[in-house]
Order: structure tokens, then sequence, then C-alpha cells
């Protein structure tokens, strides 16, 4: 790749300065022992990067002066060692610094929408940039440091899916702009980054674009779930969510089959009214996730949405775990697929590494019982639609209300938090004495909604974890 980089008289950039493209996101931290860490995200080309020390010293001051890069410059100036003229030298650096950035595809103009096409098409196991981001997580879980946040925006939606995980009382009042610019405010003064704006359906609230503005003036980096039907011939939402630069925009589809996806939802016209908006926001060049829950009436025909996902260019996760609703009720669960072969064909096909919700199982796992549990609570939390403060989006335990409750009193002094990051899988006495704990597909959200204790797991998952264990091995055998 060419890159094409103007100079002035000091060597560096036009008037000093370099184009920070709209869709680049990124966020530095200060670690417990001093050095920093940075985050850069650009969402068109599905990019990551992570800088250490000095690098991400650097990159703050081009980041916080939204590309002018004096500030960089007398940073190497003062912090480096030179051997003849410390500031031709430290220009050489810079220079050499911001050329990597543009090699990476970090920096450079912005990325027209016809350059879009297919981008982000998210197969079995975890890709190199999804790699990068676990590890980044992991490092600021270890610092103790709050980077995501999952917003239930709604519990109201236009759907009314049979699996659906929401208590059946979905009409209550949601917390107001006001409110949530105060709780958006917290998030970032506490070292907020990612967030995952959910429901419910989202663009069921009237005042979703004043939401979005708020993300937008954080700089927080987006992510929305969302069923898209009410996108269908909204130009003004559309360009909203464009607007947004969104990490993924993820979709709930069933089956290509409509009778099917309709039966689900209960709402006929759904599947063309979602189908429709995917293909207006891949022609704006948006990544789409499709998100494809398996159940028993959809799973025979689940290569059919394989197929969907791979002529509309979007990502496709797919999910076994149906869970019980988080009031305990259980009726979700006669929908969960109990069909050993098609599950045996899905752990051997390219998607065995499944999802639960908001998470790839794989960076779950763990090859021994002294692994963790769970991460939830680890680097975020999830707020509910009236404030509700949880340590994750599946794992229903109420650790504060908002804004009765900072987020800096939860997030620093919760019990629960404190004490549930010291489960081990080893404190389960099921995973302790099983053989296939490796494979196990566990979420402890799971096991609490079905049986109100996070700490035992309920015999789907086993199932799973078993079906799992003896395909992979087989297939190891195999080769």
């Amino acid at each position: 790749m060419q890159i094409s980089m103007k100079t002035d008289d000091t060597g560096i950039m036009p008037n000093n300065k370099i184009h920070i493209p709209g869709d680049l996101f990124s966020r530095t931290y200060e670690l417990n022992d001093g050095s920093l860490s940075s985050i850069i995200y650009r969402t068109r080309n599905q990019t990551v990067a992570m800088l250490d020390g000095d690098s991400a010293a650097v990159w703050q001051h081009i980041w916080d002066a939204n590309g002018e890069i004096e500030g960089a410059l007398n940073y190497i100036v003062q912090n480096g060692t030179f051997t003849q003229n410390a500031e031709s030298e430290a220009a050489a650096v810079l220079r050499q610094f911001i050329t990597g950035l543009f090699q990476r595809n970090i920096l450079g103009e912005d990325i027209p929408q016809s350059h879009i096409t297919q981008i982000n098409t998210l197969r079995g196991g975890i890709n190199s940039n999804d790699d990068l981001q676990v590890r980044f997580a992991q490092k600021l879980a270890d610092n103790h440091i709050f980077y995501s946040l999952v917003f239930e925006t709604t519990y109201r939606c236009n759907e009314n899916c049979v699996h659906c995980y929401l208590p059946e009382n979905t009409r209550i009042p949601n917390m107001t702009l006001s409110q949530i610019d105060r709780l958006f405010g917290e998030f970032h003064a506490l070292g907020g980054f990612t967030i995952l704006l959910t429901g419910g359906e989202i663009l069921m609230r009237p005042d979703i674009l004043g939401i979005f503005a708020l993300v937008k003036k954080y700089r927080f980096l987006p992510s929305l779930v969302s069923n898209l039907i009410l996108l269908d011939d909204k130009d003004e939402m559309l360009d909203a969510i464009v607007g947004l630069n969104p990490k993924s925009v993820g979709c709930s589809i069933y089956s290509v089959r409509p009778e099917l996806h309709d039966a689900i939802t209960k709402v006929p016209g759904s599947l063309q009214k979602s189908l429709n908006a995917i293909k207006r926001l891949r022609l704006a060049g948006l990544s789409v996730i499709i998100k494809a829950p398996l159940m028993k009436a959809t799973t025979p025909y689940w290569r059919e949405l394989s197929a969907l996902a791979a002529e509309l260019g979007c990502a496709i996760q797919f999910d076994l775990s149906i869970t019980a609703k988080n009031d305990g009720n259980l009726s979700p669960l006669t929908q969960r697929v109990t069909d050993t072969a098609l599950i045996r064909e899905i752990f051997t096909s390219e998607y065995y590494n499944l999802a639960i919700p908001n998470e790839q199982l794989a960076g779950l796992r763990g090859p021994h019982p002294d692994a963790g549990l769970c991460g939830a609570g680890a680097t975020g939390l999830t707020i509910g639609p009236q404030g509700e403060i949880r340590p994750c989006i599946g794992l229903c335990v109420p650790i504060g209300q908002y804004p009765r409750d900072s987020l800096a009193e939860v997030w620093n002094n919760s019990p629960f938090i404190g004490q549930f990051s010291k489960l081990r899988a080893n404190d389960v006495k099921e995973c302790r004495e099983c053989p296939d704990f490796a494979y196990c597909i566990r979420c402890p959200g799971v096991w609490f909604a079905e049986h109100g204790s996070y700490t035992r797991p309920d015999e789907y998952t086993c199932f799973l974890g078993h079906q799992l264990a003896d395909t992979q091995r087989a297939k190891n055998n195999n080769h």
C-alpha cells in the first residue's frame, strides 16, 4: 500500500496536523504501575491497534489535540535520547510513528461507502482483532478499570418473540435523557470506552436520537442491537445510525423463511422489514452482525442463514443458549435444540465457537478448573432501563440502583463484584469433576435465571458441553 504524506518545513505534516477519521475511536489508560496503554479502533474497516508506554503517550497527545502534533513532538523531544539534533531526530521518530499508523490502516482519509463491501465476516473462532481486544480488556480487568457498559435503553419492543428473556412486564418507566447524560459522564470519568445500546427495541424510545447524541458527546465506541424494523423507511434514523460510526449493528434473524421468522417474532412481515434495513445499513458501509438464536423450529435450516449472511456481507453469530426469562419464567426453554445430530453438525462446522449474547464463547473457556468462572463485572457493568445495575446483561443479580448509587460506588465497593471475581470453576463441584471442562460453554447468568444459583450448572449447559467435547475430540482424532 502506497502512503502519501506531504511534509512542511518541520518534516512532519502540513500545518503540523494529521486528519483524524470520523470512524476512529480511542482511549488511553494509566495502569496501576504508572504505565500507559492505548486502544484504537477504526470501525469502517474493523481495524484495531494497541499501544503501550511511550507510543501510547505520543498517541494520546495526538488524539487529545484532535490531530495536532506539537504536543506529541514535544513529548518525544523531552523523553527521547538523541545523538545530535534533538528536534530533527524527534521529528523523524514522529514521522515514522505516524507512517506506521497509516500503514496499519488506522489513519488515512475517511473510507468511502463504495469501498466497503464485505467486512467483519465472523466465522468460528476469534479473529486477530477480537483477540487483541480480549487481551486489552484483560489488561484493564487486571487493573480494575471500568471499560465497557451495556445500556438497556428500554424493555419495550415491537416484536413479541417466543424465546425472549425479558420479563413479561416491559412497559416500565425509563431513565430520562438528563439522567442518561449524568450516567454517561460518570462512566466516562471512570474509564468508559465501549458502549452497547440494546433493549427491548432501542428504536422504540422516542428520544433515541438524543441518546445517540450523548454517545457522540462522550466519544464512546458504540455497538447497537435492534430488530431494525422501524428503520425500514426512515432516512433520519438511518443517517443518525450512520453518523455514530458504530462498531457493529446486531440484528436477530431467525430464519430466511418468512413463515418461521415471523412465527417467532409474532409480527407478520418482520423478516422482510429487517432484511430491508440490513441492506440499507450495508449500503451505508456499516458492519452488521446477524444474530441467529437457534431453536427447534429453525435449526434444521441453519445453513440457509449462513448463506444469507454471506450474500449480505454480514457477520453471523449462532447461539444455542436459549435461557429462562430474567424473572425466572421457564417458558423459553421449550425452544431449546435437543437434536444431537443437528448440534453435532454445527459443532463440527466452522461455527463451532458459538456465542452467548454479545460474547464469544471461546473467550470464556479455560483449559483448567482454576480458570475464572465468569468475567461478569471484570471490565464493565449493565444498566437497565430504570437504572438497575447488574454485573452483566446475562447475570440478573442487582448490585445497585442508579442514580441512587453512583457508578463509582458500585464499581469500587460492590461486595458482589469482589466476591464473584474470586470464584473459580474449581469452586463448582460439577465443573471440578467434569472430564469435558475444557469444552464447557458456561454462563452463570444462564444458570441463575434457570434455578437461582450462579454456582450450579443447568442440565442443558452440561449437555452442550459434552456434545462439543465429543465432536471436537473426534475431529482432532481424524486429523
